[in-house]
């Protein structure tokens, strides 16, 4: 269904009425902010739900002044209506982080919405659906892009964006194979003695919606190190890479902690048992490269690993700009 004209100029009032203080300043004029579970549960009714299942998903809640979150009733959500609740967050956080300082020189105890949370949204993905009918969501798509590119950086980069555009526009020919965790472990068992059953298996991928294969998502970065391999052809190789870049434009930044973490050098005695997290990079984004030594002798993984470090550069120096909004230096009275 498009979008109300209306609707944006609307989240932008909703959002100022929470964050800005008004001329009589008293607490009672000010709206409360949508909790983090009144979020979660839109999107975990539509194709992303997985990746909000309370109980898989750990999310550091937002405090909620005693409150009870509203009772949503959702079957399936709209388009429309994910691109308004992404419209108000990042809104929110930008009218947040530009009025941190008089917030806080008010004495008023702000909430914000955990980084947590935040990078496991589908932004980028329903920015791309919004793009592609511009007609029913021409009035979101320019602000939401703004504010995108000022926030998420790393979702913005121009070379995923022309990949993006050239994987909506290409046309291949079906491959009838059923796609399931089995067939993927068994084409990557026999990657070297049989890499025609492997291609197989990827070209069948290639074919599907991101979303639709993103559900292999997991298993598919598990056989990283499989493709490395000497014996490995480097058309195998390419299809790999071309997966992962479909994949790219689900859920980006679920997918990098992912493959960092599956390619992280594990013949290291100091890398065993370590998991990469989303804050490790944010604070180090050199972590990428703690990777096993064949990335670097394999050139399509290579460029894989190379773009999730452009990535992870924006986001760092995006996370120090924030923190040092979350945290200004106030000039002392007296």
């Amino acid at each position: 269904a498009p979008l109300h004209p209306v609707m944006p100029a609307l989240v932008e009032v909703y959002v100022n009425s929470i964050l800005v203080i008004n001329n009589k300043g008293s607490n009672e004029y000010f709206n409360k902010p949508i909790t983090e579970e009144e979020i979660r549960k839109v999107f975990r009714n539509s194709i992303f739900g997985v990746n909000f299942d309370s109980q898989n998903k750990p999310f550091t809640p937002m405090e909620t002044d005693g409150e009870s979150s509203m009772e949503i009733n959702i079957e399936k959500p709209t388009l429309a209506s994910q691109l308004l609740l992404i419209y108000y967050l990042l809104l929110y956080e930008d009218v947040r982080l530009t009025n941190s300082a008089t917030l806080i020189a008010n004495g008023r105890k702000i909430k914000s919405y955990s980084s947590a949370f935040l990078s496991e949204l589908p932004i980028k993905y329903l920015l791309h659906q919004a793009q592609k009918d511009q007609m029913s969501y021409g009035g979101l798509f320019s602000p939401l892009l703004r504010l995108l590119a000022t926030h998420f950086p790393q979702l913005s980069l121009v070379d995923d964006w022309m990949d993006d555009q050239v994987f909506g526009d290409t046309c291949r020919h079906q491959v009838d194979v059923n796609i399931s965790d089995s067939s993927i472990h068994e084409a990557f068992q026999c990657i070297e003695e049989n890499p025609y059953k492997t291609g197989k298996i990827l070209k069948a991928m290639l074919n599907k919606n991101p979303t639709d294969i993103w559900p292999f998502s997991e298993i598919f970065v598990r056989y990283f190190k499989s493709v490395l391999g000497d014996e490995v052809p480097r058309h195998i190789q390419e299809l790999y890479r071309e997966v992962w870049l479909r994949l790219n434009t689900v859920l980006p930044r679920c997918l990098w902690i992912m493959t960092i973490n599956a390619l992280l050098d594990i013949n290291n005695g100091s890398t065993r048992n370590v998991t990469i997290t989303q804050e490790n990079v944010l604070v180090d984004p050199l972590q990428v490269l703690r990777c096993d030594i064949r990335v670097f002798r394999c050139g399509p993984i290579l460029k894989i690993i190379l773009r999730i470090l452009e990535a992870s550069l924006a986001a760092s120096r995006s996370q120090l700009s924030r923190h040092l909004l979350d945290k200004p230096l106030l000039e002392k009275s007296g």
